[in-house]
């Protein structure tokens, strides 16, 4: 019903994830503002045996946003 997702940037950032079952996503997590380089979201409410796209967002102290390709994963069936 969750998972957690972690990655990391180059410069210290914010941490925030577009999910949902389709590349349009539909959800996003909390806002994380702290500024740090390894970062680590959970999403939540997840349907099981369910393909989910999602995108991790950061955003740097000047204001630049960095936005990561699509990427999926399926729920186990259990």
């Amino acid at each position: 019903s969750s998972a957690t997702l972690t990655w990391t940037t180059n410069a210290v950032s914010s941490s925030q994830v577009d999910y949902g079952p389709t590349s349009a996503y539909g959800r996003v997590t909390s806002l994380d503002s702290r500024l740090v380089t390894a970062h680590s979201q959970t999403l939540a409410g997840l349907q099981k045996n369910t393909w989910y796209h999602f995108r991790m967002l950061s955003r740097d102290a000047a204001g630049n946003l960095a936005v990561s390709r699509d990427f999926t994963f399926k729920t186990r069936h259990k």
